[in-house]
């Protein structure tokens, strides 16, 4: 069944940009490592490509507040505009000796993406009703997932067929496109800021703001905490799964590509019904069930089977995104327009450190304790996480109407 937002010309518009611009980020970021590999040989050169795209979200901050200030539609257009611009620097590339311009765009790009999301939650909340964001973020969720198995592939058979100046071209019209696509949005509403937020503070204040209402909202701080705690142990996961893959099921690392393209299946299908489920039975009992997916789907990989592994790949894609979509929803739904981007970063933050320093970590101690015991304790992570946030379901399940007392009538 089509979602209701697709009725809506503006977003229609809308998610065929950010379809545009999914698919030209993630073919680009893989053509970009293995660009980097061919021009010098060196793995590590190919690795500070996502290293260096991952240490855009040390400028969180600041970016939250640039969202924060400035109309999102207008700052998404400039951004994709500049982008397309900046891609097309690296046709000059003409060997090693220009290695310093490819690291300049893609810090340059990381931040842009860092810009790109904020704006686009804060957008999305002006644009929606409040019931209508779960299936928004859904739906983009479903893009995300799918572009991510088909951009890499693309990318790479691009590359290698015609080169890294075709990969470039095509990167920079799907920017192109995607200002496009903002362009003609029909006068969509978009962030007015209320007399109270003019008074500003000291930047420093202004900065951490988005931080200080994660910490201080209850209802937003427990699914915030609850997904960096559980997708800390994932970021071990990542490591693991190469070992998991060579001395588990002992077949070549090629068949990761396959069981990434399995999870993506997954994750498309969850996109679609993410919103649905959480108009129905709220964020809390949703991001639940995405975390007992994970630890369940875990679990099976952890035996090392084929049939196992694969039935984790789905289980896993599935529960991703009840997680992630349910925990950016509530963060727009409970968050006032003028402090969207600053809290949309700040809880990205919060989750995404953890998660980058246990993937070190697993680098450390998956030599020594094997795939197997990380599996498990992962699992048990996403289990026992999900559990507890159960009691709190209550907190964030939709009212009914016969929950909602008629206007004029006592309560």
């Amino acid at each position: 069944m089509r979602p209701v937002i697709l009725r809506d010309r503006n977003m229609r518009l809308l998610l065929a940009g950010q379809a545009f611009n999914m698919f030209g980020s993630t073919m680009m970021v893989i053509v970009l490592a293995i660009w980097m590999k061919d021009l010098t040989g060196s793995t590590s050169a190919a690795g500070l490509v996502f290293l260096l795209m991952a240490i855009a979200v040390l400028l969180s901050p600041l970016t939250g507040l640039l969202v924060d200030r400035l109309p999102r539609r207008w700052l998404m257009t400039v951004n994709d505009g500049t982008m397309a611009v900046l891609i097309l620097a690296l046709l000059t590339v003409d060997g090693t000796a220009d290695l310093w311009l490819v690291y300049v765009v893609t810090f340059l790009y990381g931040c842009s993406g860092q810009i790109y999301r904020a704006s686009r939650g804060g957008l999305l909340h002006s644009m929606l009703p409040d019931d209508s964001l779960g299936n928004a973020n859904g739906v983009l969720s479903s893009l995300s997932q799918g572009m991510r198995v088909i951009g890499p592939v693309v990318g790479a058979a691009l590359y290698t067929t015609s080169g890294i100046e075709a990969v470039i071209l095509v990167d920079a019209a799907t920017f192109a496109l995607s200002v496009v696509s903002l362009v003609l949005l029909r006068r969509p509403r978009d962030l007015v800021r209320s007399a109270d937020d003019t008074q500003r503070g000291s930047l420093a204040t202004e900065v951490a703001a988005g931080a200080r209402h994660v910490a201080h909202h209850p209802v937003i701080r427990r699914i915030v905490v609850a997904s960096a705690v559980a997708f800390g142990g994932a970021g071990m996961i990542n490591v693991a799964l190469f070992s998991l893959v060579s001395d588990g099921l002992q077949r070549p690392t090629a068949i990761i590509g396959i069981l990434g393209g399995v999870q993506g299946a997954g994750s498309v299908v969850a996109g679609l019904l993410v919103g649905p489920a959480m108009r129905r039975y709220g964020e809390y009992t949703v991001a639940c069930a995405g975390f007992l997916l994970n630890g369940v789907g875990l679990a099976a990989a952890s035996t090392a089977t084929l049939t196992g592994v694969a039935a984790g790949a789905v289980l896993v894609g599935l529960g991703l995104p009840l997680i992630l979509v349910a925990e950016v929803t509530l963060v727009q739904r409970r968050t006032s327009a003028e402090l969207q981007g600053r809290a949309i970063v700040a809880s990205e933050a919060i989750i995404n450190t953890p998660y980058a320093v246990c993937i070190g970590v697993g680098t450390l101690v998956v030599g020594t304790v094997g795939y197997r015991p990380i599996y498990f304790a992962v699992a048990a992570v996403f289990i026992l996480v999900g559990a507890a946030l159960l009691p709190f379901r209550a907190q964030t399940r939709p009212q009914r109407p016969a929950d909602v007392s008629p206007v004029g009538t006592a309560s």
